[in-house]
């Protein structure tokens, strides 16, 4: 985190309504990218970004340590995300996973769309953990901290997840 973030960050804690809005415009971008990724669509992207906004709003005065914000707001934005994925049943896939299989004999486009397939055939569960394990590059500490299960759960879920969209794969070629 770069120090004009920090000092940025400080100057919203101390409730500067100015700063909170370079915040919004250093962070939209990123934070609609990261909402895009998960949702897979515009819309929905474009309302979870709002929406995580929001909530940074409301809570940042909960933030003790300026130099957590970074994993604070992550944890924000996934949180958000997942929520509007369970409450929507959206069906979402990674595009960056998909693309970086295009080295696979089979057309690439074909292969994209198979792996849509197979990923939106898993449970909302297993698809948000391999998400947030294979996309986003969260590791299984913060995983089991983000979604309040033991660690060993976390393990064993992304395991079967991960077995589960192997088997699908294969049953389809």
């Amino acid at each position: 985190m770069a120090e004009l973030d920090i000092s940025l960050i400080e100057q919203v804690l101390s409730g500067d309504s100015e700063a909170f809005n370079r915040l919004v415009q250093n962070y939209s971008a990123y934070v609609y990218r990261t909402a895009f990724a998960f949702l897979h669509d515009k819309s929905e992207a474009e309302d979870a970004s709002q929406e995580i906004f929001l909530k940074v709003y409301r809570s940042i005065h909960h933030l003790k340590d300026v130099h957590v914000f970074p994993a604070w707001f992550k944890k924000v934005i996934t949180s958000v995300c997942l929520d509007r994925i369970k409450l929507k049943k959206l069906d979402i896939v990674p595009e960056s996973q998909i693309e970086s299989i295009s080295s696979s004999l089979y057309n690439p486009r074909d292969i994209r769309i198979e792996i849509r397939e197979a990923l939106n055939m898993l449970s909302s569960e297993e698809r948000e953990l391999v998400l947030m394990v294979d996309w986003q590059g969260y590791n299984y500490q913060e995983i089991a901290a983000i979604l309040k299960i033991p660690l060993g759960t976390v393990k064993s879920r992304i395991h079967a997840a991960r077995l589960h969209l192997k088997k699908i794969l294969s049953d389809e070629t």
